[in-house]
């Protein structure tokens, strides 16, 4: 999945030991870049987020990209994403990630003109993510993001 040249995802993560749960932050980390990959390409039906997620966080993403989309924006500058954890749950039947995300030096940029929308790094910019993470069903070789909780003006990713 291509993001702009200008955008930089940066994933600063721990490799789990356990394989599922490496396997459920790597495709945790799909669900984000497939977000920025509608994003980018305008396209609030883009299959590549759909692929990383179904039920609520499909949902979720489907609506950030049409609020980008809405406002005639993309991604550029650096987003960060750190402190990653991941518990198993249920017996082993999905895997609860979470992770800190600096958006400080993320910006949005006006499509049509190419002004970037800069902002001062505050309190805003540090969110924490917690995703519920179901192993792949059928054909399906991806983990599936199903419900993600975003916290704003988290305190506990400032750093």
């Amino acid at each position: 999945m291509s993001v702009p040249k200008d955008f930089k995802l940066i994933f600063d993560f721990d490799k789990p030991s356990d394989a599922k749960q490496a396997s459920a932050l790597s495709d945790a980390q799909n669900y984000i870049r497939a977000l920025k990959h509608g994003i980018s390409k305008q396209d609030p039906n883009d299959p590549a987020y759909q692929y990383y997620s179904n039920g609520q966080a499909a949902q979720y993403a489907k609506s950030q990209i049409q609020a980008w989309v809405k406002g005639h924006w993309t991604v550029t500058g650096t987003d960060k994403y750190y402190d990653a954890g991941v518990t198993t749950l249920s017996g082993g039947k999905r895997e609860l990630v979470t992770f800190c995300r600096n958006q400080g030096k993320s910006y949005s940029k006006e499509i049509k003109t190419g002004k970037i929308l800069y902002t001062e790094e505050n309190a805003d910019s540090y969110v924490k993510y917690q995703l519920l993470m179901y192993p792949p069903t059928g054909s399906s070789k991806a983990w599936k993001a199903s419900v993600v909780e975003v916290k704003e003006r988290a305190k506990e990713c400032q750093k």
